[in-house]
């Protein structure tokens, strides 16, 4: 919930990098803004490894959604949600033997630290996508959902790890389902999730998706 510039644009853009690259232990020499064909794509170079292009750094205007692509697994997106100033933030991996849940953790405490955060998730093999999730109309737990609410081990028991945030830009919980990586394909996980789900919306703690963006 920021207000967007280029260059700010170009800063988180940065970072998703660094994430990216965090999470898979892998780096990639280009990132390309899209086209309308690959071979369009190919010519319109936003990133040499970190570091912006002319082309992002003169880009007309961030008006709706600006969209970033490595290869056919990895993409990052910020997207206007058509309320306010709130921005959509999605990061698309695909293909990871194994996720680094330390370098997830510290990207999720950075975005918490130094942006006003309305919400954020980490959904693994499509627990979302796939419909595992309880609630259509709420935000799904996957394996870690943040909420601009304080939430007590008390009250989500079944939660494997609850992280407290408190800073100048936001105050609220950072809810972890699993101490292992989340398996959205796993029958376990998903039960473990969709208890948490179940609880706060009980206790009137999960938000509607349309309340988040209103």
């Amino acid at each position: 919930h920021e207000e967007m510039s280029i260059p700010s644009l170009i800063d988180i853009f940065s970072h998703m990098i660094l994430t990216c690259e965090s999470i898979t232990h892998e780096k990639e020499d280009s990132w390309y803004l899209t086209g309308d064909t690959l071979e369009e794509a190919l010519q319109k170079k936003a990133f040499n490894q970190y570091t912006p292009t002319d082309l992002l750094k003169t880009i007309p205007y961030f008006d709706c959604m600006e969209t970033i692509w490595a290869n056919k697994n990895k993409s990052l997106s910020i997207k206007y949600t058509g309320s306010g100033q709130i921005y959509s933030l999605d990061f698309t991996i695909r293909d990871i033997h194994l996720p680094n849940k330390i370098a997830i953790i510290e990207t999720l405490n950075y975005y918490i630290s130094n942006y006003k955060i309305v919400c954020m998730q980490i959904d693994i093999n499509g627990y979302w996508y796939n419909d595992k999730n309880v609630f259509p109309d709420r935000r799904p737990v996957g394996w870690m959902l943040y909420l601009n609410k304080k939430i007590t081990q008390q009250q989500v028991p079944m939660a494997a790890q609850l992280i407290h945030i408190d800073n100048d830009k936001n105050k609220g919980t950072l809810i972890i389902s699993t101490d292992h990586v989340f398996d959205g394909s796993n029958k376990d996980d998903i039960k473990k999730a969709n208890e948490i789900e179940i609880q706060l919306t009980a206790l009137g703690l999960l938000p509607l998706i349309r309340e988040i963006y209103s």
